[in-house]
């Protein structure tokens, strides 16, 4: 058992440093990984959602802000600081630097920048969250999270006989 945990976590560490060579993650990503030892096994599966959930309801408020006319440049700033400093904090690398253009285009009150920093976001956001479910699916398949059959994680059906996720969020990355 010892030796498969081992196994399971050498496969997790190659997806992680993989996902650091291409830039999509940093050394912030493994900071908040090693909290999990002095917090909670669960420590993880607990604040990778809330992550999620506050960069899909950041980049929402970003896209509403930039709808309206006149464009309030201080809103789009203050949510510039919310998606930067989440994405910085957790190890979302290319995230946090894409929020660069967005806070560029705000100073200079350029709205058409705006809107293409906001797409340039989505897409960062969207690479993070698939390297996220590679993580995901390797570990699903290799039993250390157990799924409901037709569960849901991430848009994947899971593959695995039961569950030990019982919550009504996002239960991406619950193997930690």
């Amino acid at each position: 058992m010892a030796a498969n945990r081992e196994a399971l976590n050498q496969q997790l560490q190659q997806i992680v440093d993989s996902l650091k060579e291409q830039g999509i993650l940093d050394h912030h990503f493994e900071v908040v990984h090693s909290l999990k030892e002095t917090n909670s096994p669960f420590f993880l599966a607990e604040i990778l959602p809330l992550f999620c959930l506050d960069v899909q309801t950041t980049l929402r408020d970003l896209s509403r802000t930039l709808e309206k006319e006149p464009v309030n440049y201080y809103d789009v700033e203050e949510l510039y600081f919310k998606l930067r400093g989440c994405s910085s904090s957790i190890g979302a690398r290319r995230v946090a630097l894409a929020c660069l253009k967005l806070y560029q285009a705000a100073g200079n009150k350029n709205k058409d920048g705006c809107v293409l920093a906001l797409n340039g976001l989505r897409h960062e956001y969207k690479i993070l969250r698939h390297g996220l479910d590679k993580i995901i699916e390797e570990n699903c398949e290799s039993s250390i999270l157990k799924c409901v059959p037709g569960r849901r994680i991430c848009g994947k059906s899971c593959r695995v006989s039961h569950c030990i996720y019982t919550g009504d969020e996002e239960p991406w990355l619950s193997f930690f």
